[in-house]
């Protein structure tokens, strides 16, 4: 929650005003100085994100994800760890509730079953394809 104060005083000689005021009623100035205070809540995340290339490869062999992530559908954040390996055909996923660290969501299988998720869930058909039926 935000919270906004203002306050407008006399610049000479620091009696407060109001809105209305065209002079001030202590000194006869013109002078002003608007004060703003604003109040809020400010919440930090971090994350962590790794890879590890051979010479010459077009894709990393590791990567790894470690930290906070926003869930975009719930709006809620959570606990991430994800691990590629694909030297060793692995993948591995963990996320958990921040605040409960009840685990969401585990999933450790071979890399190359993991089929249909994230970049790959929303792969077109190629024309070549298409053009070959």
């Amino acid at each position: 929650m935000t919270e906004t104060m203002k306050e407008i005083c006399c610049k000479d000689c620091g009696q407060k005003l109001s809105e209305g005021d065209k002079f001030c009623p202590n000194c006869g100035s013109k002078k002003r100085l608007t004060k703003l205070k604003l109040e809020g809540e400010l919440e930090l995340h971090k994350q962590v994100k790794g890879k590890e290339k051979e010479n010459n490869a077009k894709e990393p062999i590791k990567e790894f994800t470690v930290g906070d992530d926003l869930h975009r559908k719930s709006g809620k954040w959570h606990h991430k760890e994800r691990y590629i390996d694909r030297k060793n055909d692995s993948y591995r996923e963990i996320i958990k509730d921040k605040k409960t660290g009840k685990i969401i969501h585990k999933c450790e299988e071979p890399l190359s079953k993991h089929k249909g998720h994230g970049s790959d869930k929303h792969k077109k058909k190629s024309k070549t394809n298409d053009l070959a039926r």
